[in-house]
Parts: C-alpha cells; structure tokens; sequence
C-alpha cells in the first residue's frame, strides 16, 4: 500500500487577528503556496503521486504566530532538506503562508508552532483499501457501539469476575482460610475468572508470618509500594527466589506500575526494569493474561511500544494458549501512557479503540482517560469533543472507588476547558461536588500539598484513595475554571468561584490560583483589591512569594497608560461628586512632587518624566495623583515582605533578602514622595551590596538585564543624595552608573 502523503500548509495567525485581512484573502494565500509548491517541484516523485489521484488528495493548515514565526519555520524546512515554497503577497511583500512537498504523516519536522489553524474543523484522514476514510466519522462509530456495550452485562469481564470471586474475596482478611493453592490454581483461577482484573485486591497465598513474602503482602494489602518494594529486595537478600511464583511478581509488578501511574518518577521505572531482569535471569516467564498486562504496562511506560504491541500479537495469535485472551484491561495497559505528539500517534490509537470494540470489548474509564488526555495533547479538539460525549458514565461509583472516578471527572472537566466549554466543566465540578467523600483520613504530607514549585500535584500511591487526594483533584478543577474566568475578564465569576472553593474544599487554594487575581487587579491598580488578596493569603496560610511582593508594590507606583489614566480620571470625578465609598480612596497627605492643579493648560506632562500624560479635561480634577500613586501601601507591602523573610529594614547587608530592581525601583519611588530620601537611598545601598556580594557568580547582574530601571534608580538616588546635601554620596553613585556603563546624569 502506497504510504499516505500530506501537503502541510502553514498561515500566519496575525493576517485576521491583527492586520484584519478578510477571510477570502486568507484562503487565496494557501492557495497560492499550495499551487506554486505543486508546479515548482512537478517533476519530484512525491508530487506525481500525490496528483495522480486527485479524490484522495490530503492537506492539514497549521497556524503559526506572526512573520518572524513562518520564516524561523521555513529556515528549520531548509536544514531538514524539506521543499517548499514561502508565498510572499505583492505589492504588500510580506510573506503570508508557506506550504511543503507531500510529505508522509507524521510530518519529517514538528511543523506545529502552536495548535492547528482551524482546530475544531481539523479533521483526520487515512487511506483504506486504496479510499481516503473521514477517521472522525469512523469514530464516533465506535463511539457509539462502545455505549452500546457498556449496556450489555458481563461484556468487559466485570460480571464473571464477581461470580468467580465472590466468595474467593470473603477470605481477603483470613489468610490462613485460603490454604495452599498452588501456581497452577491460581493462573486457572485468574485465566478463567478475574481476566486480567487490574487492582484487585485478591489474597496471596498462605506463607509462614514475617517472611520477606509474608510482609510483601501486607504490604501490597495496605497499598504501600516502598513496603513491597522492601519485600521484594528482601527474597532476593535471602535467597527465598524459589518460593516466587508468577503470581508475586504480578503483584509485585502492578503496585509498582500504580505508583509510577500516580507519581511518575523515574526510579520506579528503574525497579520495574530489575524485576523483568531478575525474572529473565530466573527464566521465569509470564503466561497468564493479568501478568502479561502488567508487562505491556511496563513497556509502555518505558516507551517499548514495540515490545508490548509484540505481546499483544502473541496472545491474539494464540502462543500462550486458548485460555490467554485479550480483555479490557489488555487495551487498558495500551492506553495506560499515552506518548501522542502528532496525528499518526493518534490515529494508532484510535484504530487500537476501533480494534477494541469490533472485538466486543466495552472500554473502561482508564482507555477513555487515556483517549482523552491523547486527543487533547495532539490539539485535535473536534475528535475530543466527541469523546466526551460519549464517556459521560459514572457507573460502578462507590464509596471505595470515588478517587478513581473523581481522577476521571477532573480530566473531563480540563479537556472541557481546552475546549473553551465552562459550563461542562462546570457540571464536572458539580459532579465532583455531589461524589460521596473518602472515608479515609491519612494525611498527604504538607510538603506534597503546597509545593508551589509544581501545578499539578504527584499523589502517593498509597495514599490515592484518601480524602486529601479527594480534595486534591476538586481543587484542581476549582482552580482551571477560575484561570478561564480570569483570563476571561469576568473577575466577579472569578471571585464567587474563589470563595465557593475556600467554602467545600478543606485544602486552601494555591498560591498560583491567588496570582491570577493579583495580575488582574494590579495590571488596573485596584490597590484595594490587593490588600484584599493579601489578607485571604493569610488567613489560608498561603505562602506569599517574592514575585506577589513584586506585584503588590510595582502596582501602587507604575505609571499608567492614557487609557487608564483617563478610567481612574473618571474615578476620581465620581469620588468628587460622593458616589464613591472614601473608605477605598488613598491617603492624600503625600507630596507627590507633581502638582495636577499646577498643570497649565496648554502644556502636557514631559513625555520622559516618568509620569503619564493626563487628558486635558482631567489636569484640574481633584486628586488624581492619589489615583495614580500609593506610596504608604507600596512601604506597607514591602514592611510586610520583609517580616515574613525576618529582615530588619535596615540591616541592609543581610542576604535573607535578595532586592530585585523592580521592589527598589518602586520602594525608592514611595519612599521619595513621602518626603524620606534617606530611606530611599537606604534601599539603593541595600540593592548595590546585593548586586556586588549576595549576587550567584554564574548568573547575569540585574544591571544588565534591566538598564531602563537602573537608570531610573540611579536617577531617585542622586535626587535622594541632592535633597541631603550629600556630596560624597552624590560622586560615589555617579561613578557607580559609569562602572555599570550607565549615563551619568548631570
């Protein structure tokens, strides 16, 4: 079979957004490249046999950012000795869209600089029996058979697994009821009954009390990996390897294959590895369903695709036996680590959910997760879309399964945000919100909870079903819906889901969440906003971090664009004629050293003071400047960033603080209008020790990096030493500006 080829056809997204082209001048720029890569390179192979059948022809149209981004992009096509041609529009000569050879899928290059260009119209394509398949369609096929089945009992193996091991479970707490079942009892037992049944918590067999085995399984009972791991070291410290059976190392190789599905780290892929190794130097083999899962598990983690798409082959092929047959849990271990970067990987697994259901198999909420999590990486948003639709299930809830399901509605509600859906995902976090709490009560440590460091939080496995972990994920889903709505700029919506989630989450929201407030209210200057942020940190014991600081304090000194110099013009109008609370309005008793009523009237403010250019209707209103500055509460937050780091404002040599330039440029400032020049120039000292002694060898000056606002905090520390009469000072700055190669100001 000819292997498909694809013309890859890259727009710039800026063409509508930001120069407004209409939507017929867009589509004329793919045709153009698409036609002069065709006919430049009518003579390569590729081309002739992408033209030789033109009903079957495929093009996929990406987006990429601006001009600087498509030509980066065609620079990367030419390294890669990839044709194509860059179509440049006359007589505006600007490059507009480029478009490659038929190239196969996936593409030779990641080409993708962001999401498609039409991302819910995007459709995947594939040839079969010589005729190209909407894939889309194909799936919502199985889609829907995958509901049928799930209406049908005992499709999955769930109904015969509870037949066979009803009473087999009963004994869970009696180990010595179960006798000794042998190897062969056991493998009859899963082959027959359990199918392959992931996670259950069926009894070992008997061993003499506080050996290395008998403690494994306690520990496997209490779901603590490291104490399985422990025992497994310990057979082979001991040289008990005799009395391992396919049985213990299935067990051993599924809680490890949990733990690194809940913390994913590297090290237990490493224990994995020594397990297969022992087990190959042992020559043991897995024959039953359940072990040979838990291996394809493993390769897959491990990235071994091939090697688990192999095991999977033999069993369909029959070499382990008619007993040994493919179940859900098979294609639950095939979709356990999604590794989808590009259409062709998605495409794999949606003819792995075809595969499945032609076979009568229903899909359980770990393929549907798995395909979902795929669909959204790869950004195919229609295909994602459709999925969740069909996977709207909460059967088999209970009370000891809720943090599976709670896992999955998280999932659903994030791949409803990439979708730009609130409400759905705001009925996943009512369907949270209704779930029955864990009963369990171990806390997940501190450490874990409020690393703030990470935004999405690794669980321990033995702690997966517990009420924190419950907390964990309703937090979650909590706080992307309040990001949407900030972004979205309904931050009153914001604000009620804030408050919902510090009223049914016991867990406080996380320092990440409170940031986007603080951006949004300090990019407007709601100082008062802020304060009120400040205060909620507090009280839920959330770490507030340099950057905030930074935030708070930068907030009460920046100086505002015209535009929203003329909304706080109008703020201050209101608070003139009494319609605004004045238990909100900043302290007017500070000099500002800028007098609005001062202003003439046919003269604007110096465009490079520093300061804004205030309307002409606006120069006389009453205290504008007290819209526009807050140096007390700029002093107030930075009093309060240096509590918390245990810092004396003026031991000004102690290296628990570390200034960064925008806190001293805006502290300076503050402290400069409320008539203090010798704490301005305080803070200046404190910021030159930094930059000399404090400051990482590796790592670039501040100076260098920020040489507009060094020059402004040079600027207020020669004012500083001006108004002390300090001379010396005065020549110590100024040739401090000439070793950093700033300007000295005369």
């Amino acid at each position: 079979m000819t292997e498909a080829r694809t013309i890859f056809i890259v727009m710039r997204k800026d063409l509508q957004k930001v120069l407004n082209w209409p939507l017929g001048s867009i589509v004329a720029q793919g045709c153009h490249a698409t036609t002069a890569v065709i006919w430049k390179h009518r003579d390569d192979e590729r081309v002739k046999t992408y033209t030789a059948d033109l009903e079957s022809m495929h093009k996929v149209t990406l987006e990429t950012k601006n001009e600087a981004s498509l030509l980066k992009m065609a620079d990367n096509l030419k390294e890669k000795n990839i044709p194509y041609h860059l179509w440049i529009e006359q007589p505006e000569n600007i490059p507009t869209c480029l478009a490659t050879v038929p190239c196969g899928i996936p593409c030779p290059i990641n080409m993708r600089s962001g999401k498609a260009a039409g991302r819910p119209d995007l459709l995947l394509t594939r040839k079969t029996n010589g005729a190209t398949r909407n894939l889309l369609e194909q799936f919502s096929d199985s889609l829907q058979k995958a509901n049928i089945l799930r209406g049908k009992k005992g499709t999955s193996g769930a109904s015969n697994f509870s037949r066979i091991a009803k009473d087999f479970f009963a004994l869970e707490n009696n180990d010595e009821a179960l006798g000794d079942l042998s190897k062969v009892e056991i493998a009859s037992l899963i082959n027959g009954g359990l199918g392959g049944m992931s996670g259950g918590d069926l009894p070992p067999p008997s061993s003499p009390k506080n050996t290395q085995r008998y403690l494994m399984y306690k520990a496997i009972h209490r779901r603590d990996p490291e104490g399985v791991w422990n025992g497994f070291e310990g057979i082979l410290k001991n040289k008990e390897w005799r009395k391992v059976t396919e049985y213990d190392i299935t067990r051993v190789m599924q809680t490890l294959n949990m733990q690194y599905a809940f913390e994913r780290k590297p090290e237990i892929l490493d224990r994995l590895r020594l397990v297969s190794d022992v087990c190959k130097s042992n020559g043991l083999v897995m024959s039953t369903i359940w072990g040979l899962n838990e291996t394809i598990r493993f390769y897959i983690a491990e990235g071994r695709r091939a090697e688990a798409y192999r095991i999977k082959q033999d069993i369909e092929s029959g070499a382990y036996g008619p007993d040994v047959r493919l179940n859900v849990h098979t294609y639950a271990a095939l979709f356990s680590n999604p590794s989808a970067s590009n259409l062709s990987d998605l495409i794999e697994l949606t003819g792995l959910f075809d595969e499945m259901i032609s076979k009568g198999i229903s899909p359980n909420i770990h393929i549907e997760k798995g395909l979902i999590k795929a669909a959204q990486k790869v950004g195919e948003f229609r295909l994602l879309d459709q999925v969740l639709k069909n996977t709207d299930e909460k059967d088999g809830l209970s009370s000891t399964n809720v943090n599976l399901y709670a896992r999955f509605s998280a999932s659903r509600g994030q791949a409803y945000l990439a979708l730009r859906s609130i409400r759905p995902a705001l009925a996943e976090l009512h369907r949270l919100l209704s779930m029955p709490i864990p009963r369990d009560k171990r806390p997940i440590p501190y450490a874990l909870l409020n690393n703030e460091s990470k935004v999405d939080i690794s669980i321990p496995l033995k702690l997966g079903q517990t009420r924190d972990a419950y907390f964990v994920y309703l937090r979650s889903l909590y706080e992307s819906i309040i990001r949407i709505t900030v972004i979205r700029g309904q931050i009153k919506r914001a604000r009620e889901l804030l408050d919902d989630l510090r009223t049914n989450c016991y867990l406080p929201p996380t320092q990440t969440a409170y940031s986007w407030f603080v951006r949004y209210y300090a990019k407007r200057k709601h100082i008062d906003k802020l304060v009120e942020i400040q205060h909620l940190m507090l009280q839920d014991g959330v770490a507030i971090s340099e950057h905030i600081y930074t935030k708070f304090m930068t907030a009460c000194m920046f100086s505002p664009k015209q535009k929203l110099v003329e909304t706080l013009v109008q703020d201050a109008k209101k608070q003139q004629s009494g319609t605004v609370d004045n238990s909100k309005v900043a302290d007017t008793s500070v000099k500002t050293h800028v007098d609005a009523m001062a202003i003439p009237e046919d003269k604007t403010t110096p465009a490079k003071s520093g300061l804004p250019t205030i309307p002409t209707s606006a120069r006389r209103t009453k205290q504008i400047i007290d819209r526009i500055y807050f140096p007390k509460q700029c002093i107030n937050f930075f009093d309060d960033m240096l509590i918390d780091l245990g810092v004396s404002a003026e031991d000004i040599d102690n290296a628990g603080y570390k200034p960064n330039v925008s806190i001293t440029n805006a502290v300076m400032r503050a402290y400069l209008m409320l008539e203090a020049p010798e704490n301005a120039l305080r803070e200046y000292r404190r910021l030159y020790i930094h930059q000399l002694v404090h400051y990482p060898s590796n790592a670039t000056l501040d100076t260098q990096r920020h040489v507009r606002t060094m020059g402004m905090v040079f600027k207020m520390a020669l004012e500083a030493a001006v108004i002390l009469e300090d001379k010396l000072e005065h020549q110590r700055i100024q040739n401090t500006m000439i070793e950093y190669g700033i300007q000295p100001i005369s």
